[in-house]
């Protein structure tokens, strides 16, 4: 059985929690945790939503972990993606996805941690995606023979979902690619703005995630034999994949950007190119008409049968003039 369970009696907050023995779970609640404590048991995983206030007062008082991971179980959003090792556990800070009552995503979240070899405590602010997945499989029947084990679990849910996304992006990302390639009109910068802005996002925290695992298995006081350190290669493998994987499909994104710009760009030249030859070419005339045009004596043709048309071809010799002028300086193609 699991020890220190006289801090376990009531746990306000509670968004889910599990008792385990021989690897699998069984559901228990605030109201319900007392007694089951009583059954025998390997170790206990408890989940506090944060927008409860008695469950940062039950963390403040959770005297078997330490201050240091009290203190990050309280405010894991302002945190970054850390580790700490510690002889018989870890605390720290995970990424993951948080979502709404919808289930729909809303971008990356954060999860706080703290285990030894009886406990684990995660909290969160916001519902957060992989954490209901680990919930889910081991309410059907899932094994998590203990508290690291779990959390490699969560880890790797963030990793698969990930991992969905960046193929849907990819996808979305080609499917531009060929629009743009294929010279279509309709396609603008700010269709790739959101994709953009996604693909940085997990670059950013695969980067993050890489570097917590290499502070902490390079700290210079680094726990030997810690449950957790013989794991962290294997996630920073993972971080480093995805990582790569994010990146390229972020300089892609961005590359295409810019062709997209260019394209625009170019089009907007041709434009005030074609704007300017037409200006060029009937601005003389536009003088001639005015000309001709003014009420006064003396303007030739004026009583003249062809005066009409004579001032007319004199409009189009001066057109004629200039089009000869702009091709003898390479101004028209």
């Amino acid at each position: 059985m699991a020890a220190n369970t006289s801090d376990l009696t009531r746990c306000a907050g509670l968004v889910f929690g599990f008792l385990f023995h021989g690897g699998q779970g069984s559901r228990v609640t605030d109201e319900n945790l007392s007694a089951h404590l009583d059954h025998a048991h390997d170790w206990i995983w408890l989940h506090l939503g944060l927008a409860d206030h008695r469950a940062k007062r039950f963390i403040e008082n959770f005297e078997p972990a330490p201050a240091a991971a009290r203190q990050l179980l309280l405010a894991p959003r302002e945190e970054r993606i850390q580790f700490h090792l510690t002889p018989t556990g870890a605390y720290g800070v995970l990424p993951d996805i948080e979502r709404d009552f919808a289930d729909h995503s809303l971008g990356t979240g954060r999860l706080a941690f703290w285990f030894d070899g009886g406990h684990l405590v995660t909290s969160r602010v916001h519902s957060l995606r992989g954490v209901e997945h680990v919930r889910q499989a081991v309410a059907n029947g899932g094994t998590l023979a203990a508290p690291v084990a779990a959390l490699i679990q969560l880890q790797d849910e963030f990793v698969g979902l990930v991992e969905q996304r960046l193929v849907v992006l990819g996808v979305e990302l080609g499917r531009i690619e060929d629009e743009v390639l294929a010279d279509r009109d309709h396609i603008g910068r700010d269709v790739l703005g959101p994709l953009r802005r996604e693909l940085s996002r997990y670059a950013r925290e695969f980067a993050a995630l890489r570097g917590a695992i290499h502070r902490a298995m390079s700290a210079r006081y680094v726990v030997q034999g810690g449950p957790l350190l013989e794991q962290l290669p294997h996630l920073q493998q993972e971080a480093e994949d995805f990582e790569r994987d994010a990146a390229a499909l972020s300089e892609r994104a961005r590359l295409l950007y810019e062709e997209i710009g260019s394209r625009l760009a170019d089009r907007s030249n041709r434009a005030l190119s074609a704007l300017t030859v037409i200006s060029t070419l009937l601005l003389p005339p536009t003088f001639v008409v005015g000309a001709f045009g003014m009420n006064v004596g003396g303007i030739p043709w004026a009583q003249s049968p062809e005066g009409f048309w004579a001032a007319l071809g004199f409009c189009m010799a001066l057109v004629l003039a200039g089009w000869a002028l702009l091709r003898r300086f390479r101004i028209l193609p």
